[in-house]
């Protein structure tokens, strides 16, 4: 009994370590939380080196104004299609421009 109780106290941890994680990178804290609490050490370490969101360069959505990922081919708002931006239509990351 003791052995499973060890267990879940360390799934915790990591869940909410890679949790925390994943949030501060811009995802989803609870996706990140059942991942890391899933598979503890491979868990946290996928958190630690998943990409950061907030570095991504935006582009607006010609239809709506939405900010939208460069990678992004359709815009999460409303649908339209995104096109292959220009270079001039690509704003810098959000952690640059809030700072």
């Amino acid at each position: 009994m003791l052995a499973g109780g060890a267990y879940i106290f360390i799934a915790l941890c990591f869940g909410l370590a890679g949790g925390l994680i994943g949030r501060m990178k811009g995802s989803s804290f609870f996706m990140w939380f059942l991942v890391s609490a899933a598979i503890p050490f491979i868990g946290l370490l996928c958190a630690v080196l998943y990409r950061n969101e907030r570095d991504e360069p935006i582009r607006l959505c010609p239809q709506c104004g939405k900010d939208c990922k460069v990678y992004e081919a359709k815009c999460l708002r409303c649908g339209y299609e995104l096109a292959y931006p220009e270079p001039d239509e690509i704003f810098a990351p959000e952690s640059v421009s809030h700072a």
